[in-house]
């Protein structure tokens, strides 16, 4: 599923969540008032069963609202990792370390391009964890739907299974010093 489609249907969902309430109380208020403002309907002042449920409900629905929040956050800590990268920003480039071996991913003379791109498996969960050697960075993927700050002295943790193939380019997006526009991230999956 991609994240700018889902973002957008939220918003979607808000939207046309504000305006039905704003229609249901401006029906209600033409219902039940004139527009010199006497009522037309007799409307209860007190009732306990009324305000039971105007109780009720909104706890209900906050008690859901933070079920289903905890549950998707908890969900990055239950992720199986499969493997481990370290990912530390230096001015300016960027360092991988692996398990077994690591390197460093220098910007080439084409623009947007690295000499060694960070590889990647397809449906492979991998955990990155994201530091910085000198000033902060920011690692930013944002076809992944990844942006994390690369802080001195702080590892970051990510948590990422590459749902598509392709080459995904991505930047240091904090302003780390005179080389801060030659810091490209280009990140390929593979099957």
């Amino acid at each position: 599923m991609n994240l700018n489609s889902l973002y957008f249907d939220v918003v979607n969902y808000a939207i046309g969540l504000c305006i039905f309430i704003t229609f249901m109380v401006a029906f209600y208020l033409v219902w039940v008032m004139n527009f010199s403002g006497t009522l037309l309907l007799e409307v209860p002042s007190e009732s306990s069963l009324l305000e039971f449920f105007w109780t009720l409900l909104p706890s209900l629905l906050v008690l859901m609202l933070c079920f289903y929040n905890v549950s998707y956050v908890l969900k990055d800590f239950e992720l199986i990792v499969n493997k481990s990268i370290k990912i530390i920003g230096r001015q300016w480039y960027w360092c991988y370390e692996f398990d077994e071996f690591n390197y460093d991913s220098y910007m080439t003379q084409l623009v947007n391009n690295v000499d060694k791109p960070l590889v990647l498996n397809h449906k492979i969960s991998y955990r990155l964890l994201i530091t910085s050697a000198d000033v902060i960075h920011s690692f930013s993927l944002p076809d992944l739907g990844i942006k994390s700050d690369a802080i001195p002295g702080r590892i970051n943790q990510v948590n990422l299974i590459p749902d598509y193939l392709g080459v995904f380019v991505g930047y240091c997006s904090e302003l780390c010093g005179a080389g801060h526009s030659y810091m490209p991230i280009v990140v390929e999956v593979i099957k």
